[in-house]
Parts: structure tokens; sequence; C-alpha cells
């Protein structure tokens, strides 16, 4: 990796050495961590499928298990897109560090690395918000252990266990192996969202910053137009003046030729990227949905145990700001490339020459319909569908609970 990966992409790049994932690890660490993790989730996976099946009776009882399972489902979907897709990611950042050898304009240069400085404090906020709400939930099997030494009563307070599930031997003897194994799961399965997620919100700022660099560009070079027609009309001699519109004219074209270029790399970079997480995000939004109407469900059938229920509050808002992660970045790319029509569209180009306006109509026919990530091409992630997706939720939970 080049530089700018290095300088930039620092933090994902140690957030994804701890998965094996980062492009220039050896083959043996590749190997071994995504093995590592598959185990962990494999095993509270499993556990909780039999579990389920043993207490099929109805979606009240069998709700906590039936959330484990599709959040293992879930965990199996980001280590497929992240470790089976690693050639892909590294695609990516080979084209990042391209992108920065060919947009050299100090302006350009500027745009992108405030866009790169953006999409790392992301990174930071994203994992401090979901380590966060991991503390919160993992916080409740101790709370039996704390208030003994707090306010201590005559017996000791029953255990807490993080996972209600059967390990054919006595939990109570082992409380602590136990309590051990279920810290770890957690920890793995949400250190496996976090890496994904701001892979995801990284890749997407850095096409944001190209969309961006050629607007400002643009609009940087239909006031370089207007300062330079200005001055030709006050020139006195008209075959200096003639001289000059040509040349004029002429850098101008060069510079549009090169942002048609950037252009055309820019809109490359973010189909690959579409086509890169669409079945990520197809699976994650089915997924995330029907957790989401359990856990309400879970809610509602623990109103009279409030530690239990800070539990699952913890995991509903951070299904919420999930769903958000993958929505919002489609919206910033639909925004960022669509704005390029309406910033091509107000340079000054009824003064300039017929073959620059026709260069300027290529660049305008790109840009009309703007670039999108989708979910499996059916479903554009964007804020509007996101609205779309809480009322979906909120109806599928409205119909489970019936079923009660």
């Amino acid at each position: 990796m080049q530089s700018a990966v290095r300088r930039y992409y620092n933090i994902n790049k140690i957030l994804m050495s701890k998965l094996g994932s980062w492009p220039t690890q050896s083959t043996f660490m590749k190997i071994l961590l995504p093995t590592i993790v598959t185990s962990f989730i494999f095993c509270i996976g499993f556990l909780e499928f039999v579990r389920l099946s043993e207490i099929w009776k109805n979606v009240t009882e069998d709700c906590e298990s039936f959330i484990m399972v599709i959040i293992t489902i879930g965990g199996y979907v980001k280590l497929f897109i992240i470790v089976l897709k690693s050639e892909n990611i590294e695609q990516l950042l080979s084209l990042i560090d391209y992108h920065w050898r060919v947009f050299t304009h100090s302006l350009e240069v500027q745009i992108m690395h405030e866009y790169a400085i953006v999409g790392r404090k992301l990174t930071i906020s994203y994992a401090v918000m979901i380590y966060s709400l991991m503390t919160l939930y993992m916080l409740i099997p101790v709370t039996p252990q704390l208030l003994d030494l707090i306010v201590p009563l005559n017996k000791s307070r029953p255990y807490k266990y993080l996972f209600d599930i059967d390990y054919s031997f006595d939990r109570e003897v082992y409380y602590y192996p136990v309590l051990l194994h279920a810290y770890l799961t957690t920890v793995i399965a949400m250190s496996l969202m976090i890496i994904t997620d701001t892979c995801y919100i990284s890749l997407t700022q850095h096409a944001c910053s190209l969309f961006a660099a050629i607007g400002h560009r643009l609009e940087n070079l239909t006031s370089e137009i207007s300062l330079k027609k200005d001055r030709l009309d006050e020139d006195i001699e008209v075959t200096c003046d003639k001289r000059k519109s040509r040349d004029c004219d002429e850098k101008i074209y060069r510079e549009l030729v090169l942002l048609l270029r950037k252009h055309q790399l820019s809109i490359q970079y973010a189909q690959m990227l579409d086509s890169l997480f669409e079945m990520y995000s197809f699976l994650l939004l089915f997924v995330t949905i029907i957790v989401m109407s359990l856990l309400g469900i879970q809610i509602l059938s623990l109103m009279d145990h409030k530690e239990e229920m800070i539990r699952y509050v913890s995991m509903v808002i951070g299904a919420f700001l999930h769903l958000f992660v993958l929505s919002y970045p489609g919206q910033m790319i639909m925004d960022h490339s669509g704005d390029l029509f309406h910033k091509a569209y107000n340079m000054l180009w009824y003064r300039m020459s017929r073959r620059t306006t026709q260069l300027l109509s290529i660049l305008l026919y790109r840009c009309l319909v703007p670039c999108t990530l989708t979910a499996g091409k059916i479903y554009v992630l964007s804020m509007a569908n996101y609205a779309s997706m809480m009322q979906a939720a909120l109806s599928y939970f409205t119909a489970l609970s019936s079923f009660q």
C-alpha cells in the first residue's frame, strides 16, 4: 500500500488486521484469525439453535434464542464480505492510491484530505458508540455480584448469564468460564461488526471526496472563465483578444477533458463499491429488520424486569444505528454525484467555444443519473428508504406481537 492508504486508513488497517483481512498480512494470519472468529460465533449460534429447537412453543418464549440465531447469521454475512472478498477490498484500496496520484490539483488534494479526515473521525466515533452499547449489554450479568459487594444480603443473589443456553454441564459451578466465553464471543462479534461497517464508511467517504473534488474544480473553472473574459473585454487590440480567447478556450477544453476522465474513474470506483457491498447490504437489511421487530417483542415481555430490558434496549439502539450506517453513505454518494450535474449546468457555457460546450454536454449526460449504493440491485440505500425500513420494522413488530 502507498503512503495515502497508510496515512489516512491506519485505523482501518489496525481493525482489519485483527480479523486477518488486511491485504498485506501473511496467509497464515488470514486463515488463523477468521477461523477463531468463526468458531466463537458458531459455538453460540449452534447452542442457541439447539435451545430454540427444544423450547419451540410461541414467539415470546423463543424470542431471545431466535434473535441470537439471526444475529449469528448476520455475523457470518459480515465475515464473508470482509474475508472471502478481501481481494475486492484490496482492489479498492489500490484504486484509492491511484486516485491520490491522479487527483493532483491543490484544490483536489485539499478536499480529498478533508474527506479522509472526516472518514477517520467517523470510524472512531462509530467504534466508540458500538463498544459503549456493548459494555452496557455486558454489565447485566455482573450486576448481582456488584450488588453483593455494595448492598450485601443474607444470601447471595442468583447468577445471571449473558446467553440463556444449555452448556450440558452445571453453569453455576463453571460460572466464570461460561461468562468469559460469552464475553469473548460478544467482543468478537461486535468487533466484526465495527470492522465491516467502518470499512464500508471509509470506502464510501472516498467516493464522495472524488465527486466533491470534481465539483469544486468545475466551480473554480467557472470563476476562471469569468475572470479571463472580463480581462479580455478590457483589451484594446482585436487580434490580441482573439489570441487570448483561443488560449483560454483551449485551456478550458483541456481541463474539461481531464475532469471527464476523473469523473469516469469516480463512477467506476462507485460501481465497484456497489458490486462489493450489494449482497452484504441486502442480507443485513433483512436480518436487521427482523431483529428489530423481535427485540421490540422482547422488550414488551420484560417491562417488569428493568435490568433485562436495558440490555435489549441497547441492542435496539445498536440495530437502529447499524441500519443508519448502511443507508447514510448511500445517500451521501447520491448527493455528491448528483450535485455535479447542477455545478456543470451552472457553468458559463454560453461563453465557451462550441467544442467545449459539446464536451460539457457529455459531462451533463453522465451526471444526469446519480451513482447509488444498492441492496441486491433492487433497493437503493438512502435516507428516504431508511425511513421506509423503520416503518416496515414497526409493521412486522405489530404483526408478530399479535401472536402473543
